[in-house]
């Protein structure tokens, strides 16, 4: 059938007539596509584009040209929309890249875990001197209780007993802070 009667077919929504101009032209605007676009998915959508804009201002068809050139016309004037559009789309991530300052995305476990950290180094202060110096040789630097003893001139059980008076007393308070929370 040539295209003036497809055309008049397609006016009346006849699907059949729209499906034939497509595989008579969906091969053609695709190879005209993908010359001036970088990867074949651009030129698929551009195919798709093009016959869905046919389709849905066909009861308003009017073409003054060839069909040729107007099927063309429609897919060179989509080409250039969707090169702009990701033109602005590549200057705006630049400019976002280019000023954005880091975001750090915060997890709830790191929030708690940092919440928890504060309540740890606020209650350490509140033990006594003698016993946060020994719990954070213990802890911080990894000595055992005899070269800690032996450093501080202390038994390793005064050592013993201060770091279990130590951990009673932070996991006493640590559940009661967090249970408050």
């Amino acid at each position: 059938m040539d295209e003036d009667k497809l055309l008049k077919l397609i006016v009346k929504g006849n699907k059949k007539a729209f499906e034939e101009l497509f595989l008579k032209y969906h091969k053609k605007i695709y190879a005209f596509s993908l010359k001036l676009l970088p990867y074949p998915a651009d030129a698929e959508e551009i195919i798709q584009n093009v016959f869905m804009a046919l389709w849905n201002q066909r009861s308003s068809l009017v073409i003054s040209t060839t069909f040729n050139a107007y099927i063309f016309g429609i897919a060179r004037n989509m080409i250039s929309a969707y090169m702009r559009h990701k033109i602005r789309e590549e200057a705006y991530m630049a400019y976002v890249l280019e000023n954005i300052t880091e975001y750090t995305f915060i997890t709830e476990e790191e929030l708690e875990f940092k919440e928890l950290e504060t309540i740890y180094n606020q209650l350490l202060d509140l033990l006594p001197e003698r016993r946060r110096e020994i719990f954070l040789l213990s802890r911080n630097t990894g000595l055992s209780y005899k070269e800690i003893a032996q450093k501080l001139g202390i038994t390793e059980n005064t050592v013993d007993t201060q770091i279990r008076l130590a951990l009673n007393f932070l996991r006493s308070e640590i559940s009661k802070k967090w249970n408050a929370c």
